[in-house]
């Protein structure tokens, strides 16, 4: 919608409230959601589930090079070139974004229990 994310969430759980419609359309947010925090700050503003996109590309070894659509990423992330794919060292690469993930739900989730909630959908 072009509408900055916490901003957005909010405006977008409010309108479907007032058209009662908010149980039928789930609110998907992406956007800087990159620890546990974020995920129960958007939850808690009315969003259903949350896309990490920038920070699983930084587990994967991202440096932000802005290379991405060049064919020249030097880590190896976005790139078809044999010569700079031998920088992507995918089975550890798996490791550090499975990991990754893991360690960013659990965090969100001690917050939740943490506020004295038993379940993320308490947070609305």
């Amino acid at each position: 919608v072009g509408t900055p994310l916490v901003e957005g969430i909010v405006l977008v759980n409010q309108l479907l409230i007032g058209a009662g419609l908010r149980d039928r359309v789930k609110i998907i947010c992406s956007g800087k959601i990159i620890s546990g925090f974020s995920i129960v700050r958007n939850l808690a503003l009315g969003a259903d589930l949350c896309n990490s996109a920038r920070a699983m590309m930084f587990a994967l070894g991202c440096v932000q090079a802005l290379k991405c659509n060049t064919n020249k990423c030097p880590t190896g992330v976005t790139t078809q070139d044999p010569r700079l794919m031998d920088g992507l060292n995918v089975p550890s690469k798996t490791d550090r974004v499975a990991t990754y993930q893991a360690k960013t739900v659990h965090t969100a989730l001690e917050i939740i229990g943490a506020m004295g909630l038993d379940n993320p959908d308490q947070l609305r």
